[in-house]
């Protein structure tokens, strides 16, 4: 019927009105097309904020336990503190220490805490199970008092040299929860030859020994306290893989910027890449200025693969992140930043001043990270990696990403780069 129509209508006319009437129609169609793929764009996005946004609560969620648990923990430090406090003044000594047995080590003895002119010099040694004082009050579970102690040979004489602290007279108890559960031993130090502890002592300290017993059970309960205070090493985390990152010439920021401002931006930036870092299964483990350390710990061999997809998504992060900040009219054209990664063993501890101090890792790979990070400024990628990284992924890199040797004056390092002419290095 409505061919019959137009044939009645003149080509002209017909011609004329059927011009107008595609273009609508076909600028319609464009319209609803560009619709379509706005909001294709906008529900990939949301996607993507919800999963960055997950990421971050769970993060959160860990940092928060984590953090509750060493808030509980430094509350039982602090009820020893005062309960050795109490006992070291009834019986004149002059110096204290709780010592435990390693849980990672069947023949090792450790620190669980000590006070005393050479408490920092010694609270990090670990003491032979077997050949030391403690040992043999943990072994036997029977209280000794020993004066002179230089006279013993069981004294542990390698802390006296190190510390410079003489032991001439050493109580050494131990603890025992609810009479029968050895939990440690207890022992109390001085230099003075006249004033040697006695049986009467040792009956003085009974009620607090409870008490300490108690306390220090709360804390030996979950081995992972004591390597979150710092007590032992972490031995489950053998193999890691560890990615810096940060911005270069962040100087740029705070020199166009207020402060509050600027500072604004960084956080920005460490949020949104810290948040991407967590998504591919990483522990942020310290924040460092406008960068930031984060650690691949899981078992088995995905920490370096899991690393360099990090890696590449954040450089693309980045990418929108500088695109965003330059449309608010700041002069960033040499504002960018650098990701270094490196794999190998490492061990998690408890460092620096006691009442400040901080859970991190340790190993060759972090040092190794932190300078090919400050390296990656001359890369054309921008992401360095090390010589056991790259044999990691030599054979599971993404599609169109390849390795380059880059030349360091120390170290085997390559560059990731996805120059299609590259040739991934044997």
């Amino acid at each position: 019927m409505f061919d019959n129509f137009l044939k009645l209508i003149p080509a002209q006319i017909s011609t004329a009105w059927l011009a107008p009437v595609f273009a609508i129609a076909f600028a319609c169609w464009k319209f609803f097309r560009e619709q379509k793929r706005l909001e294709e764009t906008v529900g990939v996005e949301k996607s993507k904020v919800v999963k960055l946004e997950a990421a971050l609560e769970q993060q959160k969620r860990s940092n928060e336990l984590l953090h509750q648990g060493l808030l509980e923990m430094q509350q039982h430090k602090e009820q020893l503190d005062t309960l050795l406090a109490d006992a070291r003044s009834q019986i004149r000594a002059v110096a204290d220490s709780i010592i435990i047995r390693n849980p990672y080590s069947d023949q090792a003895l450790v620190f669980l805490i000590a006070h005393g002119p050479a408490a920092q010099s010694v609270v990090k040694m670990q003491i032979d199970l077997h050949g030391s004082q403690a040992g043999e009050v943990y072994l036997s579970r029977q209280t000794s008092i020993y004066s002179p102690s230089m006279m013993n040979k069981a004294h542990e004489k390698r802390l006296d040299t190190k510390s410079g602290f003489q032991s001439n007279n050493i109580l050494t108890k131990p603890l025992l929860k609810f009479g029968s559960e050895l939990v440690g031993v207890v022992q109390f130090l001085n230099e003075d030859r006249n004033t040697p502890f006695t049986v009467e002592d040792e009956k003085k300290i009974e009620p607090i020994c409870v008490k300490l017993a108690l306390a220090v059970s709360n804390i030996i309960a979950d081995p992972t306290n004591l390597v979150h205070l710092g007590v032992v090493l972490d031995p489950h985390i053998n193999q890691a893989t560890i990615l810096f990152t940060d911005i270069t010439n962040s100087d740029l920021l705070f020199q166009q910027l207020a402060v509050a401002d600027a500072t604004a931006l960084v956080d920005e930036y460490l949020e949104r890449l810290g948040a991407i870092g967590v998504q591919h299964g990483a522990r942020i483990d310290k924040y460092l200025g406008d960068g930031m350390m984060l650690s691949f710990e899981t078992a088995g061999a995905e920490n370096a693969p899991k690393a360099l997809r990090a890696a590449l998504e954040m450089q693309r992060e980045f990418s929108e992140i500088k695109q965003e900040w330059q449309r608010l009219n700041y002069a960033l054209d040499s504002l960018d930043h650098r990701i270094g990664i490196a794999s190998g063993p490492v061990y998690g501890r408890r460092m620096g001043y006691s009442g400040t101090s901080i859970f991190t890792i340790m190993g060759a790979p972090v040092n190794l990270a932190a300078h090919l990070c400050d390296q990656a400024r001359t890369a054309s990628e921008r992401i360095l990696i090390s010589e056991d990284t790259e044999q990691k992924l030599r054979h599971v890199m993404p599609s169109g990403w390849y390795l380059e040797r880059f030349a360091l004056p120390r170290y085997a390092a390559y560059q990731v780069s996805n120059n299609a002419a590259g040739q991934m290095a044997k």
